[in-house]
């Protein structure tokens, strides 16, 4: 283990190769198997430090050497090296010499050293929950109910069920992977917690993210690693987290999941009484597909990260830093605002996350629930009422699979990442700042049973939340999916006789010119794309049979006088679909173009404009004949009066949501 102590020494170059070579090998082959429990820790971060990608080269790391060790050693610090964090930051262990009332004195003093960037403490993270509640409740927090707090999934459903090319990550103390409920549904992960005792399963960090259980006796909580712990059960905090994202519906439990497709993404980073918020921010920046020194690329960035857990400080730079690389790459970033009754933790406090409160079923400020200006909305947490979830009997090592009822704010914040994950169902273009705006933009009015009104600073108590201090509302996934749904996609149709289509052409009906139909101009929104074209015949001599499915048809000329008709249904990727017309006009030869009439003149195979209600249609004439025809294509009184009795027909068969529209 590299120890930097405060020894006058002068910096030789073999020394500086030396410290580099060690620090390297301790880097790739010790440190993440060997972390070791035992004082305080520390985050540093050298302003010209070199960001480290997974595996390190040796140059780099001999930077790092010779910078830290020098910084360490003119500033007088008792400190061992403990591995290299992300965002280019080192983890350090207080040295045995540091008192603790010194440490802050000493990172202050670390701070304000030319060549560092920041130094602060790694504080202690904890998980979110209160003790679990003695009865089951109803999953009121699922359901649209009137009058409470329920956050209407069972109405979202009916717009999107997910995706299981969407996945959340959730970050907590693992899962318990033999969960029959999470069956499928779960990705294989990673186990961030680099403190052995704190990880209970033998070893730091690596590959297996199952959750061992986070017990702790009355014989842990006389040893120094875990003094100050409360005595406890497991909790399978993690294993809740996930189900109340991803549970299986239909099957034989009685529990739903918020998101029927979804992918979970357990990623453990608390173990033993919590974690340590550098292995949170490399958890975060892992998740969302970016690099950590000497940690494998994750292979499924998530769409959402779910944090059910925080400490109780402000943001920092660092933490700061984290959120908005990971807001960078694609990945929306949601955090419980914590159960102290007070003003948010960190890091749902932090810039561009969604900080999600605590309601009781009938919509009042459950009381644990933190309020305040960084609040951005509430969910679903339970107080009186507590949410259904999944769990385990085990109270140390897991056991046989559970229902449990549980409150707290760190299951409020899993309802707001799976209406995310819906969002993201249905258009995954949508950025973690689109899907903020239009949670945000999209929740329901707060309530109001009870007599007291909620206030900055009153600390624990039910009330009634006003946006003064819980954020923009409830969360309304139905509204939050229906918003990320609405945009349609645009059928554009046309039609032309052998591609010409200007009004008042002559021609003979005698299958001279066939008929062609496109719709290959037709467009969807950012992020979709088009899934099914249907064709069909309206009216007019018959020249398509059935449903046509591909975007341009070629069909036969035309061999009388009629008018043809003919509707496009374009069908995007998540369900949306938008129906067009249009229209040829075929005279035979000596037709006044008053029979069979005109349906309207307008340019085909031009831009077709939607209208309110978002159909279109284009029509055109093509007149036949060798020397009469008298226009070939003005629109006639007994055109008007087809056009109004065709749309009533198209309303009657189910186009109610069509028209036509032409240039007359």
């Amino acid at each position: 283990m590299l120890t930097f102590r405060p020894k006058k020494q002068k910096l030789t170059p073999l020394r500086v190769l030396i410290t580099s070579v060690l620090l390297m090998l301790w880097i790739l082959l010790v440190a993440p198997a060997h972390a070791q429990s035992g004082g305080a820790q520390f985050i540093v971060k050298l302003k010209n430090s070199v960001e480290l990608s997974s595996a390190p080269s040796l140059r780099r790391l001999e930077k790092e050497g010779e910078f830290l060790a020098d910084v360490m050693a003119r500033n007088n610090v008792d400190a061992t090296w403990l591995r290299a964090g992300s965002v280019g930051t080192h983890v350090m262990r207080w040295g045995s010499s540091v008192r603790t009332g010194d440490q802050q004195s000493m990172l202050n003093r670390l701070a304000s050293d030319p060549e560092v960037e920041f130094a602060i403490e790694d504080r202690p993270v904890r998980a979110f929950a209160t003790p679990n509640d003695p009865t089951f409740a109803n999953q009121w927090a699922l359901r649209s109910t009137f009058n409470t707090a329920g956050a209407k999934f069972d109405q979202a459903w009916d717009v999107v069920r997910g995706s299981a090319d969407v996945v959340v990550a959730v970050l907590d103390t693992g899962v318990v992977f033999e969960t029959p409920d999470l069956m499928g549904r779960l990705l294989s992960g990673f186990d961030f917690v680099s403190d052995v005792p704190t990880a209970n399963d033998g070893n730091g960090r690596d590959a297996n993210a199952a959750d061992p259980g986070n017990w702790i006796s009355s014989a842990d909580a006389q040893t120094q690693a875990f003094s100050g712990c409360s005595v406890k059960n497991s909790s399978w905090h993690g294993t809740f987290v996930a189900g109340q994202i991803a549970a299986n519906t239909h099957s034989d439990s009685d529990v739903a999941g918020a998101d029927w497709n979804v992918k979970v993404l357990p990623v453990r980073v608390l173990g033993k009484c919590g974690g340590l918020l550098s292995d949170v921010l490399d958890a975060m920046l892992w998740s969302a597909g970016l690099d950590v020194p000497g940690i494998p690329r994750n292979p499924n960035p998530a769409d959402v990260i779910n944090l059910s857990l925080g400490s109780p400080t402000t943001c920092s730079s660092f933490e700061q830093t984290v959120v908005d690389r990971v807001n960078a790459a694609g990945t929306l970033v949601v955090a419980a605002a914590g159960n102290s009754g007070g003003s948010v933790d960190s890091p749902a406090n932090c810039n561009n996350v969604l900080s999600v409160g605590a309601l009781d079923r009938d919509g009042s400020r459950a009381s644990y629930s933190a309020i305040g200006s960084a609040v951005s909305l509430m969910a679903p947490g339970g107080f009186s009422n507590g949410l259904v979830g999944l769990g385990n009997s085990g109270t140390t090592t897991p056991a046989s699979a559970s229902l449990v009822s549980k409150t707290g704010t760190s299951f409020a914040a899993p309802l707001v990442a799976a209406t995310a994950g819906l969002m993201r169902a249905i258009n995954p273009a949508l950025t973690p700042a689109q899907l903020r705006s239009q949670i945000l933009s999209n929740t329901s009015g707060f309530l109001s049973p009870r007599s007291s009104t909620c206030t900055a600073n009153q600390g624990s108590g039910s009330c009634n939340c006003t946006t003064a201090v819980c954020g923009a509302g409830m969360l309304d996934a139905f509204a939050a999916v229906s918003a990320a749904k609405g945009t349609r996609p645009v059928a554009n149709a046309s039609a032309s006789a052998n591609g010409l289509g200007t009004s008042g052409y002559q021609e003979s009906a005698t299958g001279l010119h066939p008929v062609r139909l496109r719709g290959s101009a037709s467009s969807v929104a950012a992020g979709r794309s088009i899934a099914s074209y249907a064709w069909t015949q309206v009216s007019g001599e018959q020249l398509m049979t059935g449903t046509q499915t591909t975007a341009d048809v070629d069909l036969p000329a035309p061999t009388s006088s009629s008018d043809l008709v003919f509707q496009l249904t374009v069908t995007d990727s998540v369900g949306e679909a938008h129906s067009s017309f249009t229209a040829l006009r075929v005279l035979a030869s000596g037709d006044d173009g008053s029979s069979p009439s005109s349906v309207a003149n307008a340019s085909s195979g031009g831009t077709t404009t939607p209208t309110t209600d978002n159909s279109s249609g284009s029509s055109s004439a093509v007149s036949a004949g060798g020397g009469g025809g008298g226009g070939g294509g003005a629109t006639t009184l007994p055109g008007l009066l087809m056009l109004t009795l065709l749309i009533g027909l198209f309303r009657k068969s189910g186009f109610a949501s069509a028209t036509m529209t032409g240039k007359l």
